[in-house]
C-alpha cells in the first residue's frame, strides 16, 4: 500500500518520485497523474544508527515486531510493506493500519502473497496492478494504458496494456491518479520497466481509459485477481 505526502509526514515521510518523459492526453481526455511504489529488502543492522534513531515495527495489538533504524522504518512505511532480513532469516511486513496516529504492521505468508498485500487481502502483482483512489475505483477495476502495450516487463513478460486496481493509499486522491507497485525494484533501476517508461514522474501526463467490462473480466482472469499467477509465485 502507497501512503500519501500529507499521511506520511503525519506518520513519518514524504513520497519519492522519479523523473521521465512526458506524454498527452488520451481522446478521450483521460490522463493520469503517475508514481510508482515497490516492496524493499532491509538489512536490519541496529549498531548502524544511535539508539535514539531506533523505532518499532507495531503489531495491531500493539506488540513489538521487529525494531530498526529509524531510516529504515521510514522506508518500510513510505512503500507499505518490507521484507526485513536479520540473523539469516528475512520476514516480510504488510502495512495493516493506523492506531492511535501509530503504523501497524502484520506478517506476511510468503507462499501467498510474495510481494505482499493490497486491499480485500488481494496480492499485489508487479507490473500489472496499481493503487487508486478508492473513491472513484472499486478493487478488481482495470484500466488500459496504451504507453505499456508490448513493453517487456523484468519478469520477462509482454504487457497487455491493462492494469488491475488492487491497492489504496491515503494520498491517492483522484479519479485519475495511480501509484503502480514494481516488484522489489524501486524507481532508481534501470531494470524498472514502468520507471524508464515514465510512471514514476507525477508531472507526466500519460494516457489511459476505463476497460470495458468484458475486457476487465479476461484481465482479472489472466492476472489471477484476486490472487497471483502461478508463474509469479515463488518461496522465499
Amino acid at each position: 500500500m502507497a501512503f500519501s505526502q500529507a499521511q506520511i509526514v503525519s506518520l513519518l515521510l514524504l513520497p519519492f518520485v522519479w523523473t521521465a518523459c512526458a506524454a498527452t492526453k488520451s481522446s478521450d481526455g483521460l490522463a493520469m497523474t503517475p508514481t510508482i511504489y515497490y516492496k524493499p529488502t532491509i538489512q536490519n543492522n541496529k549498531t548502524s544508527c544511535s539508539s535514539s534513531s531506533l523505532r518499532d515495527l507495531l503489531s495491531p495489538d500493539g506488540y513489538t515486531l521487529v525494531t530498526m533504524c529509524e531510516a529504515d522504518y521510514k522506508e518500510c512505511l513510505m512503500q507499505g510493506s518490507c521484507f526485513v532480513e536479520e540473523n539469516e532469516t528475512r520476514t516480510s511486513y504488510n502495512y495493516h493500519s493506523t492506531k492511535d496516529g501509530v503504523a501497524r504492521f502484520i506478517k506476511v505468508d510468503l507462499t501467498k502473497c510474495p510481494y505482499g498485500y493490497g486491499v480485500r487481502s488481494s496480492c499485489l502483482d508487479p507490473y500489472f496492478s496499481a493503487a487508486a483512489d478508492l473513491k472513484f475505483h472499486s478493487p478488481g477495476d482495470v484500466i488500459f494504458i496504451p504507453r505499456l502495450v508490448g513493453a517487456v516487463m523484468p519478469t520477462g513478460e509482454v504487457h497487455d496494456g491493462f492494469i488491475v486496481i488492487r491497492d489504496s493509499g491515503g494520498g491517492i486522491t483522484g479519479e485519475s491518479r495511480f501509484d503502480f507497485f514494481t516488484g522489489f525494484l524501486d524507481h532508481k533501476q534501470k531494470a524498472n520497466t514502468l520507471a524508464r517508461l515514465g510512471f514514476g514522474d507525477p508531472k507526466n501526463l500519460i494516457e489511459y481509459r476505463k476497460a470495458t467490462n468484458g475486457e476487465s473480466v479476461l484481465a482479472r482472469e489472466r492476472r489471477n485477481y484476486p490472487g497471483l499467477k502461478k508463474s509469479l509465485m515463488r518461496e522465499d
